[in-house]
């Protein structure tokens, strides 16, 4: 698999529905590990004291990875819904 597979269609066209969802997971898995990186570099140098925060956002990283199945998830049944009907539909010609 190329990792211009998920930017492609079926066709090998561009498809831009593909390109912003690779681009807004992209940018949302990079601030979610911002995020925690920077909690540990201030911990590393401020101490544990001095920073109260914890250092691994459950709650952040649980909507992240929420949102993320959740969406491969109804990307998933959504194809399977259409494949059924597109199915019966072609059963009853």
């Amino acid at each position: 698999m190329s990792p211009l597979d998920l930017v492609r269609s079926r066709d090998g066209s561009l498809s831009i529905t593909k390109l912003a969802a690779s681009t807004f997971h992209l940018f949302l898995a990079a601030t979610v590990a911002g995020v925690t990186i920077v909690r540990i570099i201030r911990y590393t140098v401020d101490g544990a004291s001095a920073f109260d925060a914890p250092l691994f956002d459950i709650t952040m990283w649980g909507l992240y990875a929420s949102v993320a199945v959740g969406h491969a998830v109804a990307d998933k049944s959504a194809a399977q819904i259409a494949a059924f009907k597109t199915a019966k539909l072609e059963a009853g010609q």
